[in-house]
């Protein structure tokens, strides 16, 4: 998966992009999704386990007030 900052309507925007490479990713952005002339600030890879390492922490913060 790769996080990217794009700029739309003036505003910088994150957009995750379910591609394995950054040139996909920005292909993907150009051409398919948001046009060629859209702004791309950043592109960096992320690991999909992030969002549950996330949902873990938050599940042991619910379990100390009990």
């Amino acid at each position: 998966m790769i996080r990217a900052e794009i700029e739309l309507g003036g505003k910088l925007e994150v957009v995750h992009v379910d591609v394995k490479t950054k040139e996909e990713a920005i292909e993907f952005l150009l051409s398919k999704q948001f046009g060629f002339l859209t702004q791309i600030w950043k592109l960096e890879e992320v690991n999909d386990e992030t969002n549950s390492i996330k949902s873990d922490d938050a599940n042991k913060s619910k379990g100390k007030g009990d």
